[in-house]
């Protein structure tokens, strides 16, 4: 990795290939700022379960962020729908071969 810095996500059981990264551009930083770490309310909420390292790691990567109004909720939140989003096609193609069909 040559910019192996806190985003080390080995101990998480799907990420344990090393990744090369390369310094971002000014307009992947601001890409990313404006899809991710904008404040969402969540409403009604449910709980899910997920690693506590990966609920620790969010922690403190929220914190980092520096933005008051940023929550992990909202953080979690915004990164599901866009992998929804992003991924909405293989997804409803794979329900349609389940027993399930939703449309997303």
């Amino acid at each position: 990795m040559s910019n192996l810095k806190y985003c080390d996500l080995r101990p998480c059981a799907k990420a344990t290939d090393e990744v090369n990264t390369d310094f971002p551009k000014e307009e992947e930083l601001t890409a990313y700022r404006d899809e991710f770490l904008v404040p969402y309310t969540v409403g009604a909420r449910k709980g899910i379960f997920v690693p506590r390292e990966l609920v620790n790691k969010l922690a403190k990567t929220v914190a980092l962020f520096d933005n008051r109004d940023l929550t992990i909720g909202a953080y979690v939140t915004n990164i599901i729908i866009s992998h929804l989003v992003a991924n909405r096609d293989v997804i409803n193609e794979l329900t349609d071969r389940g027993s399930k069909t939703v449309t997303l």
